[in-house]
């Protein structure tokens, strides 16, 4: 949802910095998460996720996941399947990392940073 905060083409600053074109995948459980945000009586965390989720619907293909925990999902299916996880959250950054998974996140200054890229 950060990207909201700032006016950002996430997915295009990601292909520039790939230099690559990219199929952004979001897990179902990080789907429903975003569902239960937007319907909550926070203004301005449901307008961003209501936001979130009309990009979502025209870029993004839903993958299905084991369930339970948002983070360990991520983490999991990105390093079953190779995914590169684009993510602000440094926790989740770090178990990204500690397994394996290579990770794009926003810098404070807007640009953006990819850790343990291996080709």
């Amino acid at each position: 949802m950060a990207i909201f905060e700032k006016p950002v083409n996430v997915i295009g600053r990601v292909e520039d910095l790939l230099e690559a074109k990219v199929e952004p995948i979001i897990l179902k459980s990080q789907l429903k998460e975003i569902e239960r945000i937007a319907s909550s009586r926070r203004w301005r965390a449901s307008r961003i996720a209501k936001t979130l989720l009309k990009l979502i619907e025209s870029k993004f293909e839903v993958v299905d996941d084991p369930g339970g925990n948002v983070d360990e999902a991520i983490v999991g299916v990105s390093k079953r399947e190779g995914f590169i996880v684009a993510t602000n959250d440094r926790e989740l950054r770090r178990k990204l990392r500690k397994n394996g998974v290579t990770v794009i996140y926003m810098k404070s200054d807007g640009k953006f940073e990819l850790e343990g890229y291996q080709p």
